[in-house]
């Protein structure tokens, strides 16, 4: 618990500086999407290589079978519920799509994998990788078809789902699987710039969110009622249900920290795309983010 209230108050402090650099301009909005998109294509994608490069896996057909099985699990849960929530709800016609994507959509890669390495090593970002795949299929089928019912242009391109944390994840499961050889001196890039994935992803989760106030976000008392449901009530529902797949406690442990991540900056970047309200679903994904921060630990003491 020491280690990961640490890790989490230094994720802290570097959304904080991030946020602070860009409410002042020095980070503006041509710094934030170039910086995503260095982590999400570069650095990224080398943690979830380096993950097969640096654990030691031997997992059988059958176990690989069963992590896919959790991850999905872990994603499918934050679908149903954030669905049964928006309908049960007395939520603003407006805003029910966003309040649905809010609860629906974990940020997977930028707080739950650093966490997760942090707590379980490489093992675990393997495995958090894997829910690249349901994470995608969900968003860009089901979360597309939400925001264009809604009256939104656009629609769904198949292309949208094979981004650089998908492909790296079948890349990475590849050399898992096939057991290539990779040569030292490429192993040795990846870990470096692995390395500089959790910096990076804090930075910029905090430049992004810079466009909101901190003070609105945490006076939208309709937020905490998703952030509610986000942070608490799907961690608990997916933890029950991983259980009833695996034995595994670090298994378990990955499903509910994926189910238990704030809400993902992409769900802001679609409601901008396909139409919405951006101020609600980014007041939500900030309030959501600086929340975790007390409900992470408290999951994990009390469950993990």
């Amino acid at each position: 618990m020491t280690g990961l209230i640490t890790k989490l108050l230094i994720f802290v402090a570097l959304m904080v500086t991030g946020y602070l650099f860009a409410r002042r301009g020095t980070a503006g909005p041509a710094f934030t999407k170039a910086a995503s998109s260095l982590v999400i294509n570069v650095f990224m994608s080398a943690t979830i290589l380096n993950s097969v490069l640096t654990a030691d896996l031997a997992l059988s057909w059958a176990e690989l079978g069963r992590v896919m099985l959790v991850v999905c699990a872990a994603i499918g849960c934050c679908y149903v519920v954030a669905a049964a929530a928006a309908r049960l709800l007395p939520v603003e016609r407006e805003h029910r799509t966003g309040f649905e994507l809010l609860l629906a959509v974990p940020n997977n890669m930028f707080i739950a994998l650093p966490v997760l390495e942090e707590l379980y090593g490489p093992t675990a970002v393997f495995y958090c990788g894997l829910s690249n795949i349901p994470f995608n299929l969900l968003l860009y089928t089901y979360g597309i078809w939400l925001l264009k019912r809604d009256g939104g242009e656009g629609g769904f391109r198949l292309r949208d789902m094979f981004g650089a944390p998908l492909v790296s994840t079948l890349l990475a499961l590849a050399v898992f699987l096939l057991r290539l050889p990779v040569p030292g001196p490429l192993r040795e890039l990846i870990g470096t710039m692995a390395g500089a994935t959790m910096p990076l992803s804090m930075i910029v989760i905090g430049a992004s969110l810079s466009s909101v106030s901190l003070l609105d976000a945490f006076k939208n008392r309709r937020l905490y009622l998703a952030s509610l449901i986000k942070l608490v009530l799907i961690p608990l529902a997916a933890w029950g249900l991983c259980g009833l797949f695996t034995a595994d406690p670090l298994l378990r442990a990955v499903g509910t920290l994926i189910a238990a991540s704030p809400s993902a900056i992409i769900v802001t970047v679609l409601t901008i795309k396909y139409g919405g309200d951006p101020i609600f679903t980014s007041e939500g994904i900030l309030q959501s983010t600086a929340l975790a921060m007390l409900t992470i630990p408290a999951l994990v003491y009390f469950l993990l």
